[in-house]
């Protein structure tokens, strides 16, 4: 039975400027100590912006979604600033990461096969196997996600209509075939394309090999990748990232021999936290000199009002072997 669509209701709210938004935030509950700080917070960080931030400092238990008891606009600030400086310190760790993941499927498949590998659609799951393995699919997690290799091909052919880079100018103007190396090829795929391509490689002892250097099962990699390039994203478009629904939320092991928390059974793989054990997990196999397991613990420092239950956090995180 169709459900007719609901009717919708012509947007009507004005806008406010600054003053005004500062009056709708008091009568609305939050205290406000410092009315020079606020306004020009608010001048320069939108209020449509600062109200992503204050959810969980509200009371819908009523329609007014008033602010609960005592809740200042201190407190909003900070969680801001703290989401912000958080997604600096993943976009660095993702980057490494995905670098790492780069370089070692390019080298790996690259000196297997050749330098043009990823030109062979052979490696990857046809469109009739992808059919097959959704068929005997236990769970929709077991799907690989859909990967047009035609696709990927003509978006690096249109890459070099008018290349910018200059290793593509070079190699336009002397070589042929028409698509580059793998080490080149890698350079201007995104993170969600590479994430998507290594899933759908065909079963390999080069895909083993690459999941055996971070030590984790193909299922795991490939859960984390679509994670980290959905963290990745959301770090690069400014995207509030605490209390955000993580949509690709990265599978957690589930065996005790492959688990690397002790406190695993209270983890939430939806969680913030989740997100941060694995990006650190990935870290000591890819980069044991990444300074992000002490960037995470200053920060977490700096800002000890925060609730980091509510991110996931658990009791003692700081005595698991990864963050100690």
């Amino acid at each position: 039975m169709s459900h007719k669509p609901a009717e919708k209701i012509l947007y009507t709210h004005p806008a406010l400027d600054v003053t005004q938004q500062l009056n709708l935030l008091r009568e609305k509950g939050l205290i406000i100590a410092d009315e020079k700080l606020a306004h020009h917070w608010l001048s320069h960080v939108s209020y449509f912006r600062f109200k992503q931030y204050s959810y969980k400092f509200k009371d819908y238990q009523k329609k007014e979604g008033n602010y609960l008891p005592d809740i200042t606009f201190e407190m909003i600030r900070d969680l801001y600033i703290f989401d912000r400086k958080l997604k600096m310190i993943l976009f660095e760790a993702i980057e490494g990461i995905e670098i790492a993941i780069k370089t070692l499927l390019s080298n790996i498949m690259s000196v297997k096969h050749n330098a043009h590998w990823y030109t062979n659609p052979d490696h990857f799951f046809s469109d009739e196997e992808r059919r097959m393995i959704t068929r005997n699919a236990k769970k929709e997690e077991d799907i690989p996600k859909s990967f047009d290799h035609s696709e990927l091909l003509r978006s690096i052919e249109k890459e070099l209509e008018y290349p910018s880079e200059i290793f593509l100018q070079h190699y336009k103007r002397n070589y042929t075939p028409v698509y580059p190396p793998s080490w080149m090829m890698m350079e201007i795929i995104t993170f969600g394309t590479l994430s998507i391509m290594f899933e759908n490689l065909k079963p390999s002892d080069e895909k083993n090999r690459l999941c055996d250097s971070f030590q984790l099962t193909k299922k795991h990699l490939v859960s984390w990748l679509h994670c980290f390039s959905f963290i990745r994203n959301k770090c690069a478009h400014h995207a509030r990232l605490v209390y955000a629904k993580i949509n690709f939320a990265p599978a957690l092991p589930q065996k005790k021999s492959r688990q690397f928390l002790a406190e695993a059974d209270q983890v939430e793989n939806d969680s913030l936290y989740a997100v941060l054990c694995c990006v650190q997990k990935m870290m000591t196999t890819c980069n044991s000199s990444s300074s992000f397991k002490e960037k995470l613990i200053n920060l977490t420092d700096e800002f000890p009002n925060i609730d980091f239950h509510q991110l996931g956090f658990t009791p003692n995180w700081k005595k698991e072997a990864i963050w100690s």
